[in-house]
């Protein structure tokens, strides 16, 4: 019985022992990508077992956090400016700034029974939402396809500015608002109303970059981590969360023998199931599982 209860102890502290050593990665992602890495940590996690700290915000916000000393390891931004800003700013490591995914938007209507089209913003008359265009990528390429399509005068002092696309996916699907611009990742998951994906000729490339920060606490796991997210395993669940793969020219980036692609059904885009808000700074553990990753389920709306 003694035996019994010093073995049952052992089992339980070498479990403590299991969660307690696992090596926490501090993510700052924008918030577009916040359900994507989800998904890419548990399949990291298999390879690097780990917990991970993730603070989901729109690209500026959390460029201006970085600035300011915020505790993260690696940024997932939605862009290649702020990127940019802090390489030039000495923020972070050489050689690790790289673009991990592009980017598409998307028009999307939570209440609508048929199918929407760009062309429905011409007779439009209530409010449009989108994320900040100071401060959210996203919100900017809307921002830019409204002018394109010479509808931005008309729009310009009727919209519903998010803080990010999550919350502008939120004021869509309550139905505060009948069209809005959100991720086509986002409309993928959406189970309810019509969108349609927009070309992205209309607006510059959301080509969204990654970096490693110069104040990470945990530098190794941060780099094997970027590193991951260019492999062709990492490559393929991107896309199939609605992005386009990074640039094959990118080093570290091998061509896929199958491009795997979304399906689409006359660029109105699939149901699956429904996008939930993450919330900032929210701790998660990914320990080496069995779990299996799948791409988002394919339907029509």
């Amino acid at each position: 019985m003694v035996a019994r209860r010093v073995l049952l102890t052992c089992v339980v502290l070498s479990c403590f022992s299991v969660f307690a050593s696992a090596e926490k990665l501090r993510v700052a992602v924008a918030a577009n990508f916040a359900k994507p890495v989800e998904k890419l940590l548990h399949e990291f996690a298999k390879t690097h077992p780990h917990s991970a700290q993730i603070s989901q915000a729109s690209t500026g916000v959390l460029y201006q956090q970085i600035r300011h000393g915020a505790p993260f390891d690696i940024l997932l931004a939605a862009d290649i400016r702020r990127p940019q800003l802090l390489e030039e700013q000495g923020l972070i490591y050489e050689n690790y700034r790289k673009t991990y995914a592009i980017g598409q938007l998307a028009l999307w209507s939570a209440i609508s029974d048929d199918e929407i089209s760009l062309q429905d913003l011409n007779d439009y008359t209530g409010r449009v939402a989108l994320a900040g265009p100071h401060i959210a990528p996203y919100g900017l390429a809307a921002k830019q396809t409204l002018i394109s399509l010479e509808l931005w005068s008309k729009y310009d002092d009727n919209l519903i500015v998010g803080n990010n696309i999550n919350q502008t996916y939120q004021q869509i699907v309550t139905g505060a608002v009948n069209y809005g611009f959100i991720s086509y990742s986002q409309l993928l998951e959406s189970k309810t109303g019509h969108g349609v994906l927009i070309d992205s000729d209309l607006h510059k490339p959301l080509e969204q970059q990654m970096v490693v920060l110069k104040h990470s606490e945990n530098t190794e796991l941060a780099i094997q981590f970027f590193e991951f997210l260019l492999t062709d395993k990492a490559q393929q669940l991107i896309v199939e969360t609605g992005y386009q793969q990074a640039h094959k020219t990118l080093e570290k980036v091998a061509p896929a023998e199958t491009p795997v692609a979304p399906k689409k059904q006359k660029a109105i885009q699939p149901e699956a199931k429904q996008v939930a808000t993450a919330g900032l700074n929210s701790s998660t553990d990914y320990l080496a599982d069995e779990t299996k990753v799948t791409g988002s389920q394919i339907g029509k709306l």
